[in-house]
């Protein structure tokens, strides 16, 4: 009984969680859309003056564009800056939960959030599941960071290729999977099957002062002379479609109703292999620095090529109870002809970091 009613608990502090989150994600919503259209408002009350002068022959009509130009350059950097210091407090909030939810003890309770912790890395949130294959066929949302790296030969698994020109250990990966767990043959079987949908966002960060450049249709890199550069970055967003069979190598069991069921709450060693095939949604270039006068600048564009619009890799596991490591290997180039850099195929090793199951 006092499990049921801790399980309750834990499952109405999630929910309440949940509730938090996404009030705050509408609130963060609300405030960008009230930004635009108060400095919208603002602007229109500015141009509208600068036509009445021009109406009144008071400036010329070249001198007209040129203001209204001006106006609408200042209030763009307004809206942006606005909306980059709401974006910034949002993320400050996720990466609180974050951090609570991977480092605090095994119980954390406070206001918004209660977490509950399986060997340090994961967080299993489970209905009150009664027999044993419902605990194996499950639906998961996982979450993964790993150290990236481009390497020159499509073979090499060597994820510390110095002549890459990215900044290794500053280069990362972030992947969040839905994913279905199912147990493959009896119910003793130690093999799983795992497949599902995953929002990917790969960051290449160049040695500086490099930074990259797309120009007449090409990509290349080159060091950075408009000022003190702060932070560079190349971002690829990726959705991929990931497959794993998972293997325990040292299968524990648990016995229910007369049968013998594998049971995977229980600490195993274990192994995966997989593949996963992707379309890349979106390329952003990001850079930050200091101007001349130390006054802070950033500008960001999306690229229009250099970049495959296909990935298909493969992913090799290893595994202790909650602590999953794992390195992917991206079979096909990141990088297409239209891109002159001196590797191209992408390498990652890393964690997950928080498994929810459900």
């Amino acid at each position: 009984m006092k499990f049921k009613i801790l399980l309750l608990a834990m499952l109405s502090s999630f929910a309440t969680a949940q509730t938090t989150l996404d009030n705050q994600m509408k609130s963060y919503t609300d405030k960008v859309n009230s930004i635009v259209s108060t400095e919208k408002a603002n602007m229109k009350a500015e141009t509208d003056k600068i036509d009445e002068a021009f109406s009144s022959g008071k400036i010329t009509k070249a001198e007209q564009i040129a203001q209204k130009e001006t106006v609408s350059k200042r209030y763009e950097t307004i809206i942006n800056d606005k909306i980059e210091n709401e974006r910034q407090q949002l993320e400050e909030i996720t990466k609180s939960a974050v951090k609570n939810s991977v480092y605090n003890s095994d119980t954390i309770r406070n206001k918004n959030v209660m977490v509950f912790k399986n060997s340090g890395v994961s967080i299993n949130i489970r209905k009150d599941k009664k027999q044993p294959t419902e605990y194996i066929n499950t639906s998961t949302i996982s979450v993964g960071y790993a150290f990236t790296n481009l390497t020159k030969d499509k073979g090499s698994f060597n994820p510390f290729e110095n002549d890459s020109e990215m900044r290794i250990g500053n280069s990362h990966s972030v992947e969040v999977q839905f994913r279905q767990d199912k147990q493959l043959g009896s119910f003793t079987s130690p093999w799983i099957l795992r497949y599902g949908l995953a929002y990917r966002t790969d960051t290449y960060m160049p040695k500086r002062p490099q930074v990259f450049v797309q120009e007449n249709s090409q990509l290349f890199l080159e060091n950075f002379e408009e000022g003190r550069l702060k932070r560079s970055k190349l971002r690829n967003v990726y959705l991929t479609l990931p497959i794993e069979f998972q293997l325990y190598l040292n299968p524990k069991y648990t016995e229910y109703d007369g049968k013998q069921y594998l049971d995977v709450r229980k600490k195993m060693w274990k192994i995966g292999v997989g593949a996963y095939a992707g379309i890349n949604t979106r390329s952003i270039v990001k850079v930050k620095y200091y101007d001349e006068g130390s006054k802070f600048q950033k500008y960001d564009y999306t690229l229009d090529d250099g970049v495959n619009a296909f990935l298909f890799g493969g992913k090799f596991s290893l595994g202790y109870g909650g602590v999953n490591l794992f390195i992917k290997k991206d079979f096909t180039p990141i990088f297409n002809s239209k891109a002159n850099l001196p590797n191209k195929n992408g390498i990652q090793i890393g964690i997950e970091i928080a498994n929810i199951d459900f």
